[in-house]
């Protein structure tokens, strides 16, 4: 099993307050932000980010804020050391640079000290981009691990498709009722029996491996570095992504079959 490592400082019953008034304010009350602190936008744009310009049938738009406890919040409680250690959002593409990691810092701080102002930000620039663009799929945790559907369920509203991944079990097994919200549980390392027990039940689970396999034990695999449009995959796969950053040797990455 996971340890569960206890996020550093937020508070999320404040937080899902701020944000629910938030959806009330510009969702459902139709008004414009009171203060926009990143006039070019919060979310991080199609063909932006790695991740998020692979093949798709829909652009794909991120939240991408600091990994792990890298802002002074923690944002993924379900972290193992290995992975925070390896993370892709400090370690690769972009995110070696200074500046990248300072953005996504200041925008995780915005969040966490001003959430009401933050979602109100949030939710108008995803009707503006509804309105303006049409149907597009967001990724809400593009480092990060915050379960949004426990913070504000009726933002996964606004989005034509809402995915993320997650090292939550509990997280992805709920996702299985909801029709509105794909999640792919990762695996880390150290929940190999959850990741089997999800993927009987249907649902999906990503693994980083040296050279991605065709099939892994008695499961289907599809090549995650293809496309991020995880909505798309079968239901009961295993999801491939190939070792990247300094990652190769940890004990998240499967180099062989399970016996």
């Amino acid at each position: 099993m996971l340890t569960v490592l206890q996020p550093v400082a937020p508070k999320w019953a404040a937080i899902s307050d701020a944000a629910n008034r938030a959806y009330d304010y510009i969702v459902e009350s139709g008004n414009n932000p009171l203060r926009v602190n990143y006039p070019s936008g919060l979310l991080t744009k199609p063909g932006a980010n790695t991740k998020l310009s692979k093949a798709s049938p829909l652009p794909i738009w991120g939240l991408t804020l600091a990994p792990a406890g890298a802002s002074g919040y923690q944002l993924c409680p379900w972290r193992s050391p290995e992975c925070e250690a390896a993370c892709l959002g400090i370690t690769a593409g972009r995110s070696k640079f200074s500046n990248v990691q300072q953005a996504r810092i200041n925008k995780t701080r915005y969040l966490m000290e001003d959430p009401l102002n933050f979602y109100c930000e949030l939710f108008h620039e995803l009707q503006t981009r509804a309105r303006r663009s049409g149907p597009f799929a967001m990724r809400w945790n593009v480092l990060s691990d915050i379960p949004i559907e426990s913070v504000c369920a009726r933002a996964l509203n606004l989005p034509t498709v809402n995915y993320d991944y997650t090292k939550s079990y509990l997280r992805a097994l709920a996702s299985l009722s909801r029709k509105n919200y794909r999640l792919t549980l990762s695996y880390s390392g150290h929940n190999l029996e959850e990741c089997l027990d999800y993927l009987d039940r249907g649902g999906n689970v990503a693994m980083v491996f040296r050279d991605i396999p065709p099939t892994w034990d008695r499961f289907r695999v599809v090549n995650g570095d293809l496309s991020d449009a995880r909505w798309t995959d079968p239901q009961g796969c295993i999801v491939g992504l190939k070792a990247k950053g300094n990652i190769k040797d940890s004990v998240f990455v499967m180099n062989r079959s399970r016996v």
